[in-house]
């Protein structure tokens, strides 16, 4: 049986795990997208069967594709139309490619990287497609094609439950297993429902970050470790300089001590200032940037300086904006946004190292773009006003501000602050339905949490994949639409 994987940065952590899946006979060939040479050692000293002529280098082939042929825009338009795609929205998911190539470089590349795609997988069509979370322009156009040609496409990520992962292949983190499993639980058993309450009732008395966010917690620093990642990323990067995902050494350097000295000089110039006791405000997290959670899941809400001004614009009188900087942000961000954010009438902006926990239970209501806080306001009975596609929002308590006109958000944000915490039944029962159909395990990029590699890790990511593949075979679940996708493509069937 010959399978596909979107390697993406994870080629290491997926290349074991097509070993499992290999020796358990869940494939025979593999073929996949790489993007530069510099994975090309990985592939040729592995024992996994993979197939050369199955394999796609994006800085080899679709680069060159891209240089000799033209735009044809009849053929995009007819393409995106048949996939229900929206490309515009899909290129504004790229954070690699995009910079520096003009308009028409743009369309050559999109059009160079989906005939590539469609040519491979007409020539040798995989019988599934394994990567990480849909996360940018390539990866997901390799899930318009496959879902166009029936292909299960498997994307595998966090559950948002401690150690738990997702593998679901209707994209955009739409978790069609969780939602079928949340509809056959009509009524919870005393054991199911007695194990939820105690789940959040665990939360709410020592609450949890996500895994592996204690790492991308630290204070930017210069040590032996980083020395090894900078040496490390020269070397990928001379491997392959039109890898897009390769950075220069020197300039990996450069955004090193950039950061230091961004955060040294926050702390001295004072830019966060602390919450105030009695003040009633909403929550509002900075959004790590760029990442998939806002380009793929919410590209119409990026420029977050605007979306904090639109947000205090709605809010009602006497209740403040609490802007909270994230942990992964420290150093990343010029001075003058911090700067912005304080001017902007009726904020208050909060420092990194501000007690989460007690924030959220403080506040009126906590809004996000796509941000796991939204889930967690929820399990403290508060409510959450979300803009993008989130695996929650079909929740009681979540307020879809993608839903409304903007010019009626304070009436939204009125609502949420002026609701009552729901019953706790729908929430239950989705925590059952969430453990029910999710994993022992964890993903996430092994250049930066090497942990995942670990073999009993690796092992679990392997038999999870295996066993939605035997659940497809037999009873597959119904694609789940996100909002912006219903009816459309994959989703009009």
């Amino acid at each position: 049986m010959h399978a596909y994987c979107f390697f993406s940065v994870h080629i290491s952590l997926f290349d074991a795990v097509a070993r499992h899946l290999a020796s358990d006979g869940y494939l025979s060939s593999l073929g996949g997208f790489s993007w530069g040479r510099s994975d090309a050692p990985t592939l040729r000293d592995s024992d996994v069967p993979y197939d050369p002529s199955s394999i796609i280098v994006f800085s080899e082939e679709v680069l060159a594709r891209a240089a000799r042929e033209p735009a044809d825009l009849e053929w995009l338009t007819r393409r995106e139309g048949q996939l229900g795609l929206s490309f515009r929205r899909a290129i504004a998911a790229e954070r690699h490619l995009v910079h520096g190539r003009s308009y028409d470089d743009v369309l050559r590349l999109l059009q160079a990287g989906l005939r590539t795609i469609e040519e491979n997988f007409d020539r040798k069509p995989p019988a599934f497609v394994f990567t990480e979370d849909i996360s940018c322009l390539m990866s997901m156009l390799h899930w318009a094609v496959a879902s166009e040609r029936g292909i299960p496409f498997w994307c595998i990520g966090s559950a948002r439950l401690p150690n738990r992962l997702s593998i679901y292949r209707s994209g955009f983190q739409a978790w069609e297993r969780t939602r079928r499993r949340e509809t056959q639980l009509a009524e919870l058993s005393p054991s199911q429902q007695k194990w939820a309450e105690k789940f959040v009732d665990d939360f709410r008395n020592r609450p949890r970050r996500p895994t592996g966010m204690e790492t991308r917690a630290k204070r930017p620093t210069s040590n032996l470790e980083d020395l090894k990642n900078l040496v490390r990323s020269a070397r990928r990067y001379w491997a392959d300089r039109d890898d897009p995902t390769s950075v220069p050494g020197i300039q990996a350097a450069g955004q090193r001590i950039r950061r230091i000295a961004r955060v040294e000089a926050a702390d001295a110039m004072s830019l966060f200032e602390g919450p105030v006791a009695g003040e009633r405000y909403v929550l509002y997290p900075i959004h790590f940037q760029p990442e998939a959670s806002t380009l793929v899941q919410a590209p119409m809400y990026l420029d977050q300086l605007a979306l904090i001004e639109d947000i205090a614009k709605s809010l009602p009188i006497g209740v403040r904006l609490y802007v909270k900087e994230h942990l992964s942000n420290r150093g990343r961000r010029p001075l003058s946004f911090y700067r912005a954010i304080r001017e902007i009438c009726g904020t208050r902006l909060l420092g990194p190292d501000e007690d989460t926990w007690a924030l959220i239970q403080g506040a009126e209501a906590v809004t996000v773009i796509t941000g796991t806080m939204g889930w967690e306001a929820l399990l403290y009975d508060k409510p959450a006003v979300v803009f993008g596609d989130v695996f929650y929002d079909h929740l009681p308590g979540v307020f879809r501000a993608r839903d409304v006109p903007k010019d009626h958000w304070h009436r939204l944000f009125s609502d949420a602050i002026g609701s009552e915490p729901p019953p706790h039944d729908a929430l239950h029962r989705f925590l059952v339905a969430l453990d029910d159909s999710s994993f022992e395990g964890f993903m996430k990029n092994p250049n930066t949490f090497p942990a995942v590699l670990e073999k009993g890790n690796v092992r679990s990511i392997a038999s999870a994949l295996e066993a939605v593949i035997d659940e497809h075979r037999s009873t597959p679940a119904p694609l789940l639409a996100p909002h912006h996708l219903e009816g459309l493509g994959p989703f009009a069937r």
